[in-house]
């Protein structure tokens, strides 16, 4: 018989034992419902690693030291790194709720910390919408009174308002994130520390969901931008209350650990051999998140494999009692020339039949677990390798636990199979 014939005939034999097969393929279901979120949700935690990893930049390290660094060391750092390497400084108090005050025509707005940073800052971690320009070189050596501030998405503002009162506690201020969504500050002056200074630039946040930074480097408060030198000018006396930031970038992960070391060496000859920077690279980081993504979902991918083994069985012992009943039925069709791979098939496809319909009830059931149950929609991902890795699995458990009885059925001896009653 032709593949066709073959399917008509086990839909047919499908629909005439409706209870029979819904019984069969519902096990199937529960195990590619599992399946199908467990893939989901760890096809969207990949998909967020990388995001995360491209928006990081390639060869990073990080790290960190209590001492003042000058642009002088900056460029004595950035010779002993490899070629065509990133290298950027970022200067804030030790305490990061560190809130700074600015006077914009008679308003006192308080509400963010004071960072001062690089042009390379802009070369990692960057997911923001500029708005206006960002720092350049001529501002770091010149000194200018210029800064950037971040702007806040609608949806994260009272998120925003929330942390920064119970952190402040000072109701009666005017807070910046209130501020900026009312006033468009850019190219306006502004006072602190009865030095003016000038707003460049706008920097918007994402929308959480589709910020592609680790939590622990997203914004969860106000942030003004100033130049790093700059901010050594208007906080002089917080030298001994801060700490240096080194992030560089080597375009490469195989250079990292020769920039680790650079960096390394370089601040133990600077400030002694007390000095113990730790290293960190990002892309271990990484492959952390990863394993633990896996590890995780561990869990739930082995009850989903016992619920295949389960529908697996039910499927074969269906097999097993429908041959059994249809033993005349084979015998007939030997002795009209059927051959034992029209058998065979014919039960085969018959079970993965029932396989595939499990595949796509189960599908459904994993997506109105993903509606239900994921944390929140941007965990949703339907990638093809998902939708097609859960219908090849409930296809391969049918053939799997049918090829036995449908191998027996397709060796009964046709004497024998036609004096059965």
């Amino acid at each position: 018989m032709r593949l066709p014939d073959l399917a008509l005939t086990g839909w047919t034999e499908i629909c005439a034992h409706k209870m029979r097969s819904f019984l069969s393929f519902f096990a199937i279901a529960i195990g590619i419902a599992t399946f199908f979120y467990t893939l989901s949700i760890l096809s969207q935690k990949y998909k967020d690693i990388n995001r995360i990893a491209e928006t990081a930049g390639t060869g990073r390290i990080d790290t960190e030291t209590r001492h003042p660094l000058t642009m002088k060391q900056y460029y004595e750092i950035k010779k002993r790194l490899p070629e065509n390497s990133s290298l950027s400084f970022v200067t804030q108090p030790e305490e990061l709720y560190t809130w700074r005050t600015l006077n914009y025509k008679g308003n006192e707005i308080t509400g963010a910390s004071m960072i001062g940073v690089l042009p390379d800052w802009k070369n990692s971690n960057f997911p923001y919408r500029l708005e206006g320009r960002f720092l350049n070189w001529q501002d770091i050596e010149n000194r200018h009174k210029v800064m950037l501030i971040t702007v806040f998405p609608r949806e994260k503002e009272q998120n925003i308002r929330r942390r920064v009162l119970t952190i402040h506690n000072k109701k009666e201020n005017i807070y910046l994130h209130d501020f900026t969504n009312r006033h468009h500050l850019l190219n306006q002056t502004v006072t602190m520390n009865n030095q003016q200074y000038t707003v460049i630039g706008l920097l918007h946040v994402p929308p959480e969901q589709t910020d592609p930074r680790l939590p622990i480097e997203k914004d969860w408060h106000m942030t003004i931008f100033m130049p790093y030198t700059t901010w050594y000018d208007a906080f002089s006396q917080e030298n001994d209350n801060r700490k240096t930031y080194i992030r560089a970038l080597t375009g490469n992960e195989s250079t990292t650990d020769d920039a680790a070391t650079a960096i390394y060496s370089y601040l133990r000859s600077q400030f002694g051999i007390n000095e113990k920077p730790e290293i960190k690279f990002f892309h271990e980081e990484m492959q952390n998140r990863m394993r633990s993504a896996r590890k995780s979902l561990n869990s739930m991918l082995f009850m989903g494999i016992i619920a295949m083994i389960a529908g697996g069985i039910g499927i074969m012992n269906v097999t097993m009692a429908v041959i059994s009943s249809r033993t005349k039925e084979i015998g007939i069709r030997r002795a009209l020339g059927a051959s034992r791979k029209d058998i065979l098939f014919q039960f085969l496809i018959e079970a993965m039949l029932l396989g595939l319909c499990g595949s796509i009830a189960g599908m459904i059931l994993g997506y109105m677990a993903l509606l239900h149950m994921a944390e929140t929609t941007s965990q949703m991902t339907f990638s093809w390798w998902v939708i097609a890795g859960s219908i090849i699995i409930g296809l391969f458990t049918s053939f799997l636990f049918a090829l036995y009885p449908a191998w027996q059925a397709a060796n009964l001896n046709p004497a024998d199979a036609l004096k059965k009653e």
